[in-house]
């Protein structure tokens, strides 16, 4: 198959900048831009680019297959271990509570030292204010019930009232880690913003991480800078392909302007793709088209027939 195979190296990685100029009326220094070491990961620059006792809000620009996440539970592993400090994880999505938690233990931090979302309102047995690392989702820091309910419990707001109650007294200070806040900016709707505001007397730090950041996420940055003086830090870090560390993926392109289930062009790919016992994904662009090639299995010039008769094998 070689002779069909254009390798994409020499192509550009396209990705949305973030520059000073965006955040008018905001303090913003130029911004840094770190290269990921000779096996692609961030981590080391990351660290020695931000300063842990500074009140800002640091935007971390990086590539998939960086080390976001693994440098972002560092971060956390570092604050951990300075007495001031709360730490709080936003999730994106509550299914990933249980990976951030599982890699909070892996780098060293106590069971016993973290609290999570699921603990809210049903174990009261574990009192939050003995935990430094609080994991939790977006949504619930926000105030945000999502779109099952009108307001949020009861309970997850006595939980951020009473979270913001022992950092005033206690004289702690807060600092907020949004991970892959690409995929939580439509959570940050503007009547929930305001109940960040809670915790203006206490924030520290945001720290906001993705690697595909757009028009909107300017917006959300804005927001959380507001709590933090309005002191905006840009960390962009060198997009680099590391071979080894990248899939083995084929696209096939063609100019043919309607598809069909038993299009030929397709037909004979899959056919070759089989031969060469190649791993197959068809995306489609249409639901039609794709229900089409499930349904028409029986035809022996059909795309569905040709997967059919490779499964079956």
């Amino acid at each position: 198959m070689e002779e069909l195979i254009t390798p994409f190296n020499d192509y550009p990685i396209e990705f949305k900048e973030l520059n000073p100029e965006d955040f008018e009326s905001f303090n913003v220094p130029d911004k840094i831009i770190i290269e990921p070491n000779t096996d692609g990961y961030i981590n080391e620059v990351l660290q020695n680019a931000i300063e842990l006792s500074t009140k800002n809000t640091v935007v971390v620009n990086a590539g998939v297959g960086q080390g976001k996440t693994y440098s972002i539970i560092q971060l956390v592993k570092q604050y951990y271990e300075l007495e001031e400090y709360v730490i709080f994880i936003a999730s994106p999505y509550m299914s990933l509570v249980q990976q951030y938690y599982d890699k909070t233990i892996d780098c060293g931090i106590p069971e016993d030292k973290i609290y999570r979302y699921e603990n809210i309102g049903t174990n009261r047995d574990i009192n939050p204010e003995y935990s430094k690392v609080h994991i939790l989702t977006v949504n619930a820091l926000l105030g945000n019930p999502g779109e099952d309910a009108l307001i949020n419990s009861q309970a997850k707001r006595d939980y951020i009232n009473q979270m913001v109650k022992y950092c005033e007294e206690s004289n702690k200070k807060a600092v907020f880690i949004y991970d892959e806040i690409h995929d939580a900016i439509h959570n940050f709707k503007e009547e929930y913003i305001f109940t960040l505001w809670k915790w203006r007397n206490v924030i520290h730090k945001n720290l906001i991480i993705s690697a595909t950041f757009n028009e909107a996420s300017k917006i959300v940055i804005q927001y959380l800078a507001n709590l933090t003086d309005k002191n905006i830090q840009l960390i962009e870090s060198k997009r680099i392909r590391v071979p080894e560390n990248q899939s083995e993926l084929y696209l096939h392109y063609n100019n043919s302007q309607y598809y069909n289930y038993n299009d030929e062009s397709i037909v004979n790919l899959v056919k070759l793709l089989i031969e060469h016992e190649k791993d197959i994904d068809i995306l489609s662009y249409s639901k039609i088209l794709a229900d089409n090639i499930c349904k028409n299995t029986a035809e022996a010039r059909s795309i569905g027939n040709v997967l059919i008769q490779k499964s079956s094998a």
